[in-house]
């Protein structure tokens, strides 16, 4: 049995084989946003620490999300305004890294005050405080 290579045919194919694999790998990076999920603790009123309550009068005026770094260990913090009827709750903490700055994403969602708080403190796992904190929040369809 005699086979013959097209060496053309073959060339053009790898090269089109490669810009596929590539185009699989690279796009996605370009239209995607690369975060990395932060892994976090929500605390119950008794285990939040006191000087983050002591804190806390200045803050639950405004809808924010803070960080506060404390014995070594960072919390995020997010309240909502006092003219809001609903509670908070965090969905999901991520950090960006945009510029060579971290930047830390909270999602938080607006629930029925009966189920959620006006504020709400999550222990994370970081190390470092981030440059920035951006708070996405949304309304809870009801």
């Amino acid at each position: 049995m005699n086979i013959k290579f097209n060496m053309k045919g073959v060339i053009i194919g790898v090269v089109l084989l490669f810009l596929v694999i590539g185009g699989f790998l690279v796009l996605p990076k370009m239209f995607m946003e690369d975060s990395t999920p932060v892994d976090y603790t929500m605390l119950q009123r008794d285990a939040i620490p006191e000087k983050i309550l002591n804190i806390m009068d200045k803050y639950t005026n405004e809808e924010r999300a803070l960080a506060v770094k404390l014995d070594n260990k960072i919390y995020v913090i997010v309240t909502r305004t006092q003219g809001k009827e609903e509670g908070i709750q965090i969905d999901k903490i991520s950090i960006v890294k945009e510029e060579d700055k971290n930047i830390m994403k909270v999602s938080a969602t607006y629930k029925d005050k009966m189920k959620s708080y006006p504020f709400v403190i999550a222990e994370t796992n970081l190390t470092d405080l981030p440059d920035r904190i951006e708070l996405n929040s949304l309304e809870e369809e009801k």
